[in-house]
């Protein structure tokens, strides 16, 4: 039997990384046909289930038909665009023929992308942390894969303290149902999330204790913020259906913005998202396969960016403030839906049609605001109890010498 497992990790990030850039390249059809044969081959090779192979591809059913559809009814390229006239119900309708294989082109690349991004994987989920490290990545964003990866394996789960007493940790930090903790948001209690994050970061801070000191701690807030998005993202809240995409912004875009608050890092929020969407897609999720990762590092860099300027002012900014700053990280999330449109090359008026999309995450952008004026003071406070200790220590020191 092959054993993936004697696979150096470094050539499986290579080989990641080759698929997802060099099938772009690739222009014939019967090529891009091959490659993705190829990795269909190596999807079985590797001995991952058929069952997975074939939700994969459901996945992206919806986007794979718009792709199609767009270049099938709009014009590509006069030389050689040939329509073919169809009565539908009456009604006399232009196909483009040439624009459907066209758009079936730019499919296969998609697919033969996210299928590659579960065959690199596959065997042993922590083989691209592991390949990251040997290619020098930097250790802030390898240890915080590693902990987030090792913590998802650990079957004492997100809702036990570190503390003991486990049943009751348990009972305690998981007893609301989703829709107790919205109706609990909904009157400005945020105690719900908070006692999430602080649980998973003190599980991360176990995790990180062999980490170089200067590291240990944003380390930590990040797999512990990481870790509590991924447990938001996983739940199922709304049908898959596309009528309210992004509702989860809500409680997420909350998230970049106090690990901006608690890390002392300059880019400790695009590092979260990174960590996050990096691990999303490790695990499977997402339509895009590596592309996925762009939706999660998008809102953290403008968190980074923004936040300065947003905790300056005295006293801090009201709710109107935080609203149109999650309305930004919407919009700033959505683009990387149109940058992997972009890549797949859609006529013009596709972009027209993406457009709902856009105001729906900006409507729940601007609506994690509420709860990001309650959470972004309870994170300072948070950040205000971490840091005492440690300036008590310091101060401690220079009397001493």
């Amino acid at each position: 039997m092959l054993s993936n497992m004697s696979i150096d990790p470094r050539l499986r990030v290579l080989y990641l990384l080759g698929i997802a850039v060099g099938v772009f390249f690739v222009h014939d059809f019967w090529q891009l046909g091959a490659v993705l044969a190829v990795q269909v081959a190596l999807w079985f090779v590797v001995r991952l289930p058929a069952g997975r192979l074939l939700r994969q591809i459901v996945k992206l059913w919806a986007f794979g038909l718009f792709v199609v559809a767009t270049y099938a009814v709009f014009e590509q390229d006069p030389e050689t665009d040939r329509w073919v006239r169809y009565m539908v119900l009456g009604l006399e309708i232009p196909i483009n023929m040439s624009g459907i294989v066209e758009g079936a082109a730019m499919l296969l690349r998609l697919v033969t992308v996210v299928l590659a991004s579960q065959v690199a994987r596959a065997g042993d989920p922590r083989a691209i942390v592991q390949g990251l490290q040997r290619l020098r990545v930097p250790a802030s964003i390898a240890l915080s894969l590693d902990i987030v990866l090792a913590l998802l394996g650990d079957n004492k789960g997100g809702g036990r303290g570190t503390g003991g007493g486990g049943g009751r940790g348990r009972r305690e930090s998981e007893g609301d149902s989703f829709w107790q903790s919205v109706k609990r948001l909904a009157r400005g209690d945020v105690s719900p999330v908070v006692k999430r994050i602080e649980t998973q970061i003190a599980r991360a801070e176990e995790h990180a204790s062999e980490a170089p000191p200067d590291l240990r701690r944003d380390v930590a807030v990040v797999a512990g913020i990481a870790l509590t998005m991924l447990a938001i993202k996983a739940l199922k809240v709304l049908p898959s259906i596309p009528f309210a995409p992004g509702h989860k912004l809500v409680l997420l875009t909350p998230l970049y913005i106090v690990a901006a608050v608690l890390t002392r890092s300059r880019w400790g929020a695009t590092l979260t998202g990174l960590t996050m969407g990096t691990v999303a897609f490790l695990m499977g999720d997402g339509r895009y396969g590596i592309f996925e990762v762009l939706k999660h590092i998008t809102p953290g860099l403008i968190c980074d960016a923004l936040m300065p300027l947003m905790l300056r002012r005295e006293p801090l900014p009201g709710g109107v403030a935080w609203s149109l700053f999650g309305g930004l990280i919407a919009a700033g999330r959505f683009a990387t839906i149109f940058a992997v449109t972009l890549v797949m090359q859609p006529p013009a008026f596709a972009w027209a049609i993406l457009a709902p999309g856009l105001a729906v995450n900006v409507f729940f952008g601007v609506a994690s605001g509420y709860v990001s004026y309650h959470v972004v003071r309870a994170a300072l406070r948070m950040r205000d109890a971490r840091e005492r200790p440690s300036k008590k220590r310091e101060t401690k020191k220079d009397a001493a010498e």
